[in-house]
């Protein structure tokens, strides 16, 4: 009998220079060319067509803390002039622990120990010994140095670089309001150890208004209030990309916008009705966990309601150690805080960070665009602000062991984020036994001839959609050559349309995806105009819509020759195995792949959505001419 007949999937792609811009972006200032609006307007994907459920974001909050940091004693900060070699980052005994990343226990540490002054003047090779327990106040500057060590000497916990400061001086100012001078343009407020939101329009509870109109140049909207010059628009360009402008002036409801030039969004402009909101004015600060800067003045609305006093901590954007164009800097048993990035290394090659806490970023964690060979083991990089660990562009050889990267991209307001590890065009990165979790866009982020093993990927695309725990794409269309094996995936968008596990994007091809297990997530995989894939031993359970998708559309690159053998399948909430289609039609959807030796085990009504059409597993078999060697069986 033939099943039922569902709506022809449409499927829109991304128009090839969005495409690149997005996966692959350019290098100039951080951001893109803004494109044309004929090539925007086919961006959006259809609603009621290819993903016919309809689901809301997922939001979510942090991991909770865990463990306090250790405290400190007193000391004289010491550089050696002995040349040390780079510490061996590449196989640590275990992965990073929490206990010196809990942003409560490190802000005690800083209430409670007075500031050394950051070293200054460091030679080439060598070695700068900060004392246990002490706090380094301001940037370490390491720009074009080589072979410098820098490292904890001691035994009562991390040494922290922060470029941040206690603010005193608290006054009542209005309600539960207070008010303290502040000399420095505030980047980032930290409230008992926790960055707080910067005062914005609409109210978290709603979050985002909606343009009349907008253009590159301007956004349309009656706001409550005309004081806007110098605030920032944020708006949300695409389902996969938050964008922000600086508000120059505003009138007649109109806003004037120029670029903000911050290389953490992608530089789209706004258009037509799209999602906002304003951040930065005093006026803004109206429920509590929100701060503003007004005319040499900290205000606050403490999450509790009661007095800043002690509890307040600003930073200015300004990195924790700033390595850019450097070369064999190994950075070990440290810990930055309250940092723009946490690390700085733009242009760095052969950069060492082994066990090192990185907490608090207002940018990313650790960035090393247009760097080589960089190593981190060990480490923790929780909270930050936009990236975890960001290689835009450039790269290659990476390693990137046993270390946990949480909460990137999903602090505060909704913002832009790429991935908890970037890794965008680096060829040749091993990304092996990390802990990724609660991620705003991509879990791990991997190009050519990567080994990603044994990692863990909890929680991913809580902010944005169209996005995967781990994600590949080609667009020079040359095989990747990479292996995704032995990972767990989980969580990743279960209330989304537009989430995967694994996301094969853009003419990924080449990819083995390999022992590893995909559940409770949105969907399990996606092989998007992408082709000669391995999709092999993995277990796919408890996805919300399909375990597999496969999708072409008329203008991509053809699904062909991928490889789905010895999979276990589980599905026992109405989910489908398949969800496959092409804009073609059937006749090419049959060519996608082989299927074989597979385990079906599945009480869904629906096995498999081919091209629309509805089929239980007999039917799949005697329609696509496969899985004559798989099994099929009730959970």
């Amino acid at each position: 009998m033939t099943g039922a007949v569902f709506p022809k999937w449409k499927l829109v792609p991304r128009p090839q220079n969005a495409f690149l811009a997005r996966r692959a972006p350019a290098k100039q200032g951080g951001l893109v060319k803004q494109l044309s609006k004929a090539s925007m307007k086919n961006t959006k994907k259809n609603t009621t067509g290819f993903f016919a459920k309809g689901m809301p974001l997922l939001s979510g909050a942090l991991l909770s803390a865990v463990v306090a940091a250790c405290g400190g004693s007193s000391g004289q900060d010491t550089l050696g002039k002995t040349s040390g070699a780079a510490p061996d980052v590449s196989a640590p005994a275990s992965l990073a622990s929490e206990s010196d990343s809990d942003p409560s226990a490190v802000a005690s540490l800083i209430k409670t120990q007075p500031s050394l002054p950051m070293p200054s003047n460091i030679g080439n090779g060598s070695v700068l010994e900060l004392q246990c327990g002490r706090v380094y106040h301001g940037t370490l500057d390491l720009k074009g140095k080589s072979g410098v060590t820098v490292k904890t000497v001691g035994t009562c916990g991390k040494a922290t670089i922060t470029p941040g400061q206690s603010v005193a001086g608290w006054t009542a100012h209005q309600g539960s309001i207070f008010s303290a001078p502040i000399a420095f343009d505030v980047a980032q407020l930290l409230f008992d150890g926790h960055p707080q939101r910067l005062a914005h329009w609409p109210n978290r509870s709603q979050t985002w208004a909606r343009a009349d109109s907008a253009s590159a140049s301007s956004l349309n909207f009656a706001m409550p209030n005309n004081d806007l010059a110098g605030a920032t628009l944020v708006f949300r360009a695409f389902d996969w990309s938050i964008d922000a402008r600086r508000i120059t002036g505003y009138s007649g409801n109109q806003m004037a916008l120029e670029p903000t030039g911050n290389p953490a969004f992608d530089g789209y402009a706004p258009s037509g009705q799209v999602p906002f909101y304003v951040e930065g004015k005093l006026w803004m600060l109206d429920e509590p966990g929100e701060w503003a800067v007004s005319d040499g003045r900290l205000y606050v609305w403490a999450p509790d309601g009661k007095s800043p006093e002690g509890r307040v901590s600003a930073s200015p954007d300004r990195h924790g150690v700033d390595a850019a164009n450097s070369s064999a800097i190994a950075l070990e048993d440290i810990r930055i805080y309250g940092a723009a990035n946490g690390i700085n290394a733009v242009g760095a090659t052969g950069l060492a960070v082994a066990n090192v806490d990185i907490i608090n970023s207002s940018a990313n964690g650790i960035v090393n665009s247009g760097g080589s060979g960089l190593s981190v083991a060990g480490t923790a990089v929780r909270n930050s602000r936009h990236d975890g660990i960001l290689v835009r562009w450039g790269g290659g050889e990476e390693s990137i062991k046993h270390s946990r990267i949480d909460g990137s991209g999903v602090t505060g307001m909704p913002t832009n984020a790429h991935a908890g590890i970037y890794l965008s065009e680096s060829v040749g990165a091993t990304v092996s036994g990390n802990l990724v979790s609660n991620s705003g866009y991509i879990g791990i982020r991997f190009f050519r001839n990567a080994v990603v093993s044994g990692n863990t990927v909890d929680s991913a695309c809580m902010t944005l959609a169209d996005c995967g725990g781990m994600y590949a794409s080609a667009p020079d269309k040359l095989p990747l050559n990479s292996q995704v094996t032995g990972n767990v995936i989980k969580n990743v968008g279960s209330l989304q349309r537009l989430a995967w596990g694994i996301q094969l994007d853009g003419a990924a091809n080449g990819v083995t995806v390999a022992n590893n297990t995909i559940s409770a997530s949105g969907n399990g995989l996606m092989i998007f105009d992408s082709f000669d894939n391995t999709i092999a031993g993995n277990t796919f359970m408890q996805n919300t819509q399909a375990h597999i998708q496969m999708a072409e559309t008329a203008s991509g690159d053809r699904v062909r020759n991928n490889k789905v053998s010895g999979n276990r399948f589980v599905s026992q909430n109405h989910e489908e195995t398949y969800r496959i289609s092409s804009d073609l039609g059937a006749a090419s959807v049959l060519q996608f792949g082989s299927y074989s030796d597979n385990r079906y085990e599945s009480s869904s009504s629906i096995f498999a959505n081919f091209n629309g059409e509805a089929l239980n597993f007999s039917q799949w078999k005697e329609r696509t001419g496969q899985d004559g060697s798989s099994g099929f069986y009730l959970p």
